[in-house]
């Protein structure tokens, strides 16, 4: 029974950002549905000082299916619908100053869409206790959805990520225990003047409870290396028309969120996580100050696989509870 069998997250990523350093046997597979709620009460700057300039409200369903077509290569496809509301009296607008010109979204009313599409390639380099798992990933907005708002689903920008897995069970030490983490490099399309570069990381600890039962908690750091930076007492007039109309999509973001899921297999190939998570850290964007989780993974077989769906390992779900796949820095 391989109990380390790999399910995706959100993300979201943002995307979301995923660790998925164990891939499933040849011609097994997985189809998940995620739910996830978020609230961001405050605005962070580049200093690090915060502001409350209105509330964000986040719900987000994602369907997502892994594949493994070797016992090395694995895909995975995912798609997230997010609706979004703005609570406030600092609303977007085209023209800075000019309330008037007010963006239709954050108008204290839910809008949803669809996000962006994500295509995940992974290569297990190790068959050993060391997992180590190179993988290139790709979103792609859906459709040209609106940006320029606190309510927007996303920031619309085509983003191509190379990166690597690394996991380890703790045996023999720590027989139910285990690490995972993840690093990446992101480089998005350019927009005004601007090509966006970001590092994502993350680090995974779990623990077996029982053999159906674990405990996880999680980080996930976001570190963008260009981009404007947001003036606590000048923002946003020391930005020019572009720069503001785009500015959630070029912003030097940085952010640290901190999780903790609970997952529960109910048979052998069927499992849920519930989890909460929020921020500790950012720059130029926004806190996360509730994240919420909840995500059903089934596992499924194909004629190219020589057995039925393996036991799910509860590991993998951590990071579907904890990165909010809604959020625009994703």
């Amino acid at each position: 029974m391989r109990i380390f069998k790999l399910v995706w997250c959100l993300t979201g990523l943002p995307v979301s950002l995923l660790s998925q350093a164990w891939l499933s046997p040849k011609g097994e597979g997985t189809a998940s549905v995620l739910y996830q709620y978020g609230f961001d009460r405050l605005h962070v700057y580049a200093d690090g000082r915060t502001k409350d300039r209105g509330h964000i409200f986040l719900n987000g369903v994602v369907l997502d299916s892994d594949f493994s077509l070797t016992d090395k290569l694995a895909v995975r496809v995912s798609l997230p619908y997010i609706m979004g509301k703005y609570v406030g009296r600092n609303g977007h607008t085209l023209v800075r100053g000019r309330p008037e010109t007010a963006v239709a979204l954050d108008n204290g009313s839910f809008h949803g869409s669809l996000q962006d599409f994500r295509f995940d390639v992974r290569y297990s380099l190790s068959q050993g206790a060391l997992k180590v798992v190179p993988f290139f990933q790709a979103a792609i907005p859906s459709h040209a959805y609106t940006t320029l708002a606190h309510a927007a689903v996303g920031i619309g920008l085509r983003e191509y990520r190379v990166g690597v897995n690394l996991g380890r069970r703790l045996n023999p030490i720590l027989s139910k225990a285990f690490v995972q983490g993840r690093y990446a490099f992101g480089f998005s399309q350019e927009v005004a003047n601007i090509a966006p570069k970001r590092s994502y990381a993350e680090f995974q600890l779990g623990y077996f409870l029982t053999r159906r039962l674990s405990l996880q908690g999680a980080a996930v750091w976001t570190y963008s290396h260009n981009g404007n930076d947001n003036d606590y007492n000048l923002f946003p007039d020391n930005l020019t028309d572009e720069q503001w109309l785009n500015h959630d999509r070029i912003s030097r973001a940085k952010l640290l969120d901190l999780g903790a899921n609970i997952g529960y297999s109910f048979n052998e190939a069927t499992n849920i996580v519930v989890g909460v998570g929020r921020s500790v850290w950012g720059a130029n964007t926004h806190l996360r100050t509730m994240v919420v989780s909840v995500g059903f993974v089934k596992a499924f077989a194909t004629k190219l696989g020589s057995k039925g769906p393996s036991k799910i390992s509860l590991l993998p779900q951590a990071n579907k509870a904890l990165v909010c796949t809604c959020a625009k820095s994703r």
